[in-house]
């Protein structure tokens, strides 16, 4: 009995912090690239990973490193299928282009509490990873990619392999195409 203020002071303290949260406004990195399914979104100024998603970010070009403020939202139920908070976009605070040229990974699959698929397609002989370009290096690489392509069947048909298989491609910024493609160095099927 003696401790029952106690636990009313943390429910209370817990039940605050919500509140407290909701409407907050924050900055935000967004790095220069996206993964399937990823917004590559740090908090600042620890430069943390973003659990979530930033809202409303439409003009954000690939290619591109940005600094956003943003306004936390957390919604009075959250939705079954989606997080209990995420980010609407205010305004681009700093944008600065990437010029580094190293190479990086990005997943070719995309995942949602339904399914596993994969992250690419081909239209009119040009390979797509979602509305960004993917130009291959070379014939090798071009086959790779078919390679992945000619796996979507599997994908729909065996929900355990799509979980486990992993497919990676290495890029660079399309040089030629740089806020709207990848140039695919590379690509893993594992």
């Amino acid at each position: 009995m003696r401790y029952l203020p106690l636990l009313f002071l943390m429910m209370f303290s817990f039940g605050c912090s919500k509140d407290s949260e909701n409407g907050k406004i924050v900055e935000l990195f967004v790095d220069h690239y996206a993964e399937s399914g990823k917004q590559m979104i740090y908090t600042l100024p620890q430069k943390e990973p973003v659990t979530t998603y930033l809202e409303g970010f439409d003009e954000r070009e690939l290619g591109n490193t940005y600094v956003v403020r943003a306004q936390v939202y957390i919604p009075e139920v959250a939705p079954q299928d989606g997080p209990n908070r995420w980010y609407k976009f205010i305004k681009v605070t700093k944008k600065d282009v990437y010029t580094g040229t190293e190479s990086f990974q990005i997943s070719l699959k995309t995942s949602s509490i339904f399914a596993t698929s994969i992250a690419v397609r081909l239209e009119n002989q040009i390979f797509y990873y979602g509305s960004y370009i993917l130009r291959p290096e070379n014939d090798v690489v071009k086959k790779q990619l078919e390679e992945v392509l000619a796996l979507r069947p599997k994908f729909e048909t065996d929900s355990q392999y799509a979980a486990k298989v992993l497919i990676d491609a290495t890029v660079i910024h399309d040089p030629n195409n740089r806020s709207n493609g990848y140039l695919v160095k590379s690509v893993k099927i594992q």
